[in-house]
C-alpha cells in the first residue's frame, strides 16, 4: 500500500508596525543601511492544513533584505560601533580606487593568459623540431 502525505512549509515577513528601526552598519553586505523590525512566520503543515506556527521579531536589512535577531541593547559589548558617514567624495574616491583594482586585475590576467599561450606555443614548436629531426 501507497500513501502519499503531502506536506508544506511557508514563511512570511511582515513590517511590524510602529515597530523599532534603526540605521547601522549590515554585517553582511558591508553597506550602511536601515535596519525595521519584522515579524517572521513560519507554518508547517500537511495536506493543505497548517499544523504547526511559529513567530519571531527580527530586523531586516533595507539594503540587501537579509533578516537578523532582535540586537541586544542591554549588553553594551554586542552593539556594533557607529561609522560616521562618509563624504561623496570620500565614495567617489573609493569606487575609483575600487575600478583602478579591478582594471589592474584584468589587466594581469590579460598577461597570464598571454605567457601561457606563448608558453604552449614555445612548447609546440620545440616538439615539432623533435619530431622533425627524428624522422630524419
Amino acid at each position: 500500500m501507497l500513501v502519499w502525505f503531502l506536506f508544506h512549509h511557508n514563511a512570511k515577513t511582515r513590517v511590524v508596525k510602529d515597530g523599532e528601526s534603526f540605521v547601522e552598519t549590515c554585517p553582511e553586505c558591508g553597506r550602511r543601511a536601515r535596519f525595521d523590525e519584522v515579524e517572521v512566520s513560519e507554518n508547517f503543515g500537511m495536506f493543505f492544513i497548517d499544523l504547526v506556527g511559529e513567530k519571531e521579531r527580527k530586523f531586516r536589512c533595507s539594503v540587501c533584505a537579509n533578516v537578523f535577531d532582535l540586537r541586544d541593547d542591554d549588553d553594551p559589548d554586542t552593539i556594533p560601533a557607529v561609522q560616521p558617514a562618509k563624504s561623496a567624495r570620500e565614495l567617489e574616491r573609493e569606487r575609483a580606487a575600487e575600478q583602478a583594482r579591478a582594471l589592474a586585475e584584468q589587466q594581469r590576467r590579460r598577461e597570464l593568459a598571454e605567457a601561457k599561450e606563448n608558453r604552449i606555443e614555445d612548447e609546440l614548436a620545440e616538439l615539432k623540431k623533435r619530431l622533425g629531426r627524428q624522422g630524419r
